[in-house]
């Protein structure tokens, strides 16, 4: 799909906008920008167009992805000093369409309070209601058939928070395993059923969760079928794949710095593509800020001690990095249920579903699994302890002495006191995971039979509102070397209390009918390694089993400079008059739920500000 040219004939274009990174956001900006057909953009992507893979587009297939160079840039953690030195591996789509290309496709939203966050930290322009007009406008809603709404709840769906019209198609698919159907009656016994559509921002409770599906096929919808296909054969739109974007060139002696094009690799070549307006940069949380030190603009101490020349000092760059913690419950299934155990090791039952789902569009490749938003007050009082120790509420208030993160956390713990916004993911997988495997995410998902001979249902519990703050800085001046990454996760008191307490209440849930009655013994008996949790023992559980939901964010953090800000809330990086960065790395705070939603409406709304900024 991608239209063929040498990287000597895309560094010899004449360009508008240079994009480095056509992931989710990137190839989002791609296409609302060239709408305008005198306006010409270049997108650099390291991965190439997968857009015709079947290992992409095929829903039950994300987990083969990560871990294969291929498709993943398999990035890791440091260890983690707070959870027993533990590594994270953390998947990133090397790809058109980026990190959308290899998740879940879970089509789940931030709340009304995540977003008027980010304007209460000096950000004008961002609230709830600002932003709801770009979550329309990125998405397409499929309604649910009969066939769908016979076998799960749909009844909470609010079409007036749903577009009609955008590139992205969400759907409910078409098929739901036993686990699936049990989830929302569970949460309902439990007095936690949904309390509307979570798309407004809202709402709370366990529902059946939208997926970034094209209905028919179902398939895969991500940045790369959905903005880009569309558009490749656009004049003015151009894609160079397989390259790496190594560093934005400046005009020298220009204050505020102007960029004027980007530095990019190809097998040891060296080029150099000129931006007549903008450079954008759309890497990821973990490459923007990345691809920021490496120009010149970070921290001072730092740069120079890897010889890089500061252009801009700017110590936030890489700080902020906050992220969706996880960590699996694991529960042996009851006799006779279908587990992706069953998948993995039956290849007469794996040629059955892989005919179901090419052939008739259904089964459990075309599925996914669903989650539950549940405020803290709703986890302790169905645990019947009391409110939040008043030692960590001070904790809460008082622990951070960055200006950011003291008002960050403010507006943190208002949320997890408040009894209608949400502190939980949780979430059922019809399988095991494996924490001792959690820096190899492919291991992560595959228990080898031998020591995992069984079949396995898991609970997972998300961290949605994070208060420990985590890093990601350059190691060399070699832009190839993969920069630091040190989420010091769970260096907060609170992070773990937090989540021990939603690991006790998945413990809950598992021994709540109608989820009980699959699982072998009513969801006492455990998969191996993991046992009957209590207060004593969970939080070191926590330590010895965390992983991460793979939503990293905020190391580009849109702020004010004095208050930890990268860039301005217009995407601006601080000390440049034309350079941006469009991508979670943005997010002053993590939000609820999945991140691409998102990201594709934070790039709407970006592309509308670069137009309205267009002589």
């Amino acid at each position: 799909m991608v239209s063929l040219i040498s990287p000597a004939a895309f560094a010899a274009s004449t360009f508008d906008y240079v994009i480095a990174g056509g992931g989710t956001a990137g190839l989002t900006l791609a296409a609302r920008l060239t709408e305008n057909p005198t306006v010409r953009v270049g997108i650099l992507e390291a991965g190439i167009d997968r857009t015709d893979d079947p290992t992409v587009l095929t829903p039950g297939f994300a987990p083969l992805m990560w871990e294969n160079p291929d498709y993943d840039w398999i990035f890791k953690t440091v260890p983690q000093t707070h959870g027993n030195n533990r590594v994270i591996a953390h998947p990133r789509g090397k790809q058109l369409g980026g990190s959308s290309a290899i998740n879940f496709d879970y089509w789940t939203h931030a709340s009304r309070q995540d977003i008027d966050n980010w304007g209460a930290l000096g950000n004008p322009g961002w609230s709830w209601k600002e932003l709801l007009p770009y979550y329309l406008k990125s998405e397409t809603y499929h309604p649910p058939p009969a066939s769908v709404s016979e076998q799960v709840d749909t009844a909470f769906i609010d079409p007036a928070v749903h577009g009609r019209s955008g590139p992205v198609q969400d759907s409910f698919p078409p098929y739901y395993d036993s686990f699936y159907k049990a989830w929302e009656p569970t949460y309902k016994n439990l007095g936690l059923g949904p309390t509307g559509d979570p798309k407004g921002g809202l709402a709370t409770g366990a529902y059946t969760t939208l997926l970034s599906l094209e209905p028919k096929g179902p398939s895969r919808s991500y940045a790369a079928n959905a903005y880009y296909k569309p558009n490749a054969a656009r004049p003015n739109l151009k894609v160079l794949t397989g390259v790496l974007a190594t560093q934005v060139i400046f005009a020298p002696s220009a204050h505020p710095l102007k960029a004027t094009g980007v530095a990019f690799q190809v097998q040891g070549q060296n080029y150099t593509v000129a931006a007549n307006e903008e450079v954008i940069l759309c890497a990821g949380t973990f490459q923007s800020p990345h691809l920021l030190e490496l120009s010149g603009i970070g921290d001072s101490k730092l740069l120079k001690s890897k010889g890089i020349e500061v252009l801009y000092d700017n110590g936030n760059v890489g700080e902020n990095l906050q992220d969706h913690i996880l960590i699996p419950l694991g529960f042996k299934a009851a006799p006779g249920e279908v587990t992706f155990e069953t998948v993995a090791r039956n290849e007469t039952y794996f040629a059955q579903i892989l005919n179901d789902y090419t052939k008739n569009h259904t089964g459990p490749l075309a599925s996914g699994t669903s989650n539950a938003y549940i405020s803290f007050s709703q986890i302790l009082d169905a645990l019947k302890k009391g409110p939040l120790p008043e030692n960590l509420r001070q904790i809460a208030a008082s622990s951070n002495a960055n200006p950011l993160y003291s008002k960050q956390d403010a507006l943190f713990l208002a949320q997890l006191l408040n009894p209608t916004e949400t502190t939980a993911q949780e979430i059922n997988f019809p399988g095991a995971l494996v924490p001792a495997s959690s820096s190899n995410a492919s291991a992560l998902y595959h228990p080898t039979a031998e020591t995992y001979p069984g079949n396995y249902f898991s609970l997972l519990a998300a961290l949605e509102h994070p208060f420990s703050r985590g890093s990601v800085h350059l190691t060399s001046a070699d832009p190839t070397v993969y920069p630091a990454i040190d989420p010091k996760y769970l260096s907060h008191p609170l992070d773990i209390y937090v989540v021990s307490q939603i690991l006790l209440h998945l413990q809950q849930v598992a021994r709540t009918p109608p989820l009980s009655n699959l699982l072998k013994d009513s969801g006492k008996a455990y998969q191996e390694g993991f046992y009957e949790l209590n207060d004593k023992n969970v939080e070191d559980f926590v330590r010895n089993s965390f992983g991460s939901e793979y939503h990293p964010a905020g190391t580009c953090a849109m702020g004010p400079r004095a208050e930890g800000g990268v860039v301005d809330e217009k995407s601006k990086v601080h000390g440049t008059r034309n350079l941006r960065v469009v991508d979670a790395s943005v997010f002053p705070t993590m939000v609820r739920g999945n991140l691409a939603s998102l990201v594709y409406a934070v790039a709407e709304k970006a592309a509308d500000t670069i137009k309205a900024e267009q002589k």
